[in-house]
């Protein structure tokens, strides 16, 4: 992983309008590059995002809510651990927002694509539809 300050990088989007997406990414990971976490740090935070609690068709959230907590004790013990900025953590967590809109964005041009494609998108790979497949539905276009 390599994070490179100062440089414009472009990629061609093969879907129209989602220049808004790309350019949200590419700020989220400069962000994050800017703080400098290990790789432990990098993977706890990864772990607490991935455990949202918000999400709407869990049916135990509670449960979710209590693991996502105790990652991000370990998280704090982590940061602690290695002696950095006591601020850390704060930083971290104030990327949320912009992860969701990202996410948001995600979903939008995946629906958008959906309905585009709709013979590629019933092939996507089976874990890409586990994790999307709960707001995208991947109905059979024949069957309408």
């Amino acid at each position: 992983r390599s994070c490179r300050q100062g440089r414009a990088v472009t990629f061609p989007c093969p879907l129209p309008g989602c220049d808004d997406l790309i350019g949200a990414i590419f700020e989220l990971g400069r962000t994050l590059c800017r703080l400098q976490l290990s790789d432990e740090e990098l993977a706890l935070f990864t772990a607490a995002v991935l455990l949202s609690p918000d999400r709407p068709w869990l049916t135990e959230s509670k449960k979710v809510q209590k693991l996502q907590d105790k990652i991000y004790v370990a998280l704090q013990h982590e940061i602690q651990k290695k002696h950095s900025a006591e601020d850390k953590l704060s930083k971290m967590v104030s990327k949320l927002p912009l992860m969701k809109t990202i996410c948001n964005l995600h979903l939008d041009k995946l629906e958008f694509f959906r309905l585009l494609h709709p013979e590629t998108a019933m092939n996507f790979p089976p874990l890409y539809k586990e994790v999307f497949n709960s707001e995208l539905q991947y109905s059979d276009p024949r069957e309408s």
